[in-house]
């Protein structure tokens, strides 16, 4: 009999040594995981006081008004009973010879031979035929006749650069007016009354009408006059009225 408390005894002893560490164990591994959450939480405060000056935080911006007026500014406003001009309708200015040439010539000009007449107009690059050659060909300057030993004027300051007697349009000057205007004086008589490189000015004696131009001597005497706008031939009358 007395063995056999001395067993329970025994048995007794180690159930409750058994509890005392199961209780511990809960212990520690509630504190483990108490102490393991204050910890997080500290970092996380302390994460968030480092970095909560560089959080962002979007707001949306108030609503514009649309063609609102502005401090100063007058608001635009569009007449809708306004009428709209039609560009097909709408006049458009005529071009003018120096328009053409892109160069405003702002130089006065007189037409070389005072009181004359036209005779040959300028062909704008269309054949005519020659009453003296008898062929077709385009007519490049315009001829103004007048009694023979009329005055020939400079139609416009420049220099002359060449005098010479061409075997058709017999004895020529050729004056450089600047901006890319040449003017070729043709058929006058031999009294030529300027020098290669003579500056003239407007309506200076260049020399007189005469009758040295083969290439057109079945017509009465007459200058023919000619007008370069850089290198291309214009009508003298368009240019000098221009």
């Amino acid at each position: 009999m007395k063995k056999v408390r001395f067993t329970n005894g025994v048995q007794g002893k180690g159930f409750a040594a058994a509890l005392v560490l199961s209780i511990a164990a809960v212990g520690i591994s509630s504190y483990a995981a108490y102490s393991g959450a204050v910890k997080s939480a500290e970092q996380t405060k302390k994460l968030t006081e480092e970095y909560e000056d560089n959080v962002f935080i979007y707001t949306e911006p108030p609503a514009e008004t649309v063609n609102a007026e502005q401090f100063g500014i007058p608001k635009d406003t569009v007449e809708l009973d306004e009428p709209v001009p039609d560009t097909d309708e709408t006049e458009a200015a005529e071009p003018t010879l120096s328009d053409e040439a892109g160069l405003f010539f702002k130089s006065p000009k007189t037409l070389p031979v005072a009181d004359a007449t036209v005779i040959t107009p300028y062909s704008a690059g269309e054949l005519v035929k020659s009453e003296t050659l008898g062929v077709w060909k385009t007519h490049d300057g315009v001829d103004l006749a007048a009694p023979a030993g009329t005055a020939v004027s400079a139609m416009m300051k420049g220099k002359v650069t060449e005098i010479s007697n061409d075997p058709l349009w017999g004895i020529s000057v050729v004056i450089d007016h600047g901006d890319g205007v040449v003017g070729y004086y043709q058929g006058l008589d031999e009294n030529v009354c300027v020098k290669t490189g003579q500056e003239v000015s407007m309506g200076e004696l260049i020399g007189q009408v005469g009758n040295t131009a083969d290439a057109e001597c079945k017509l009465e005497p007459h200058l023919h006059f000619a007008v370069k706008v850089s290198g291309a031939w214009t009508d003298p009358i368009a240019f000098i009225e221009s």
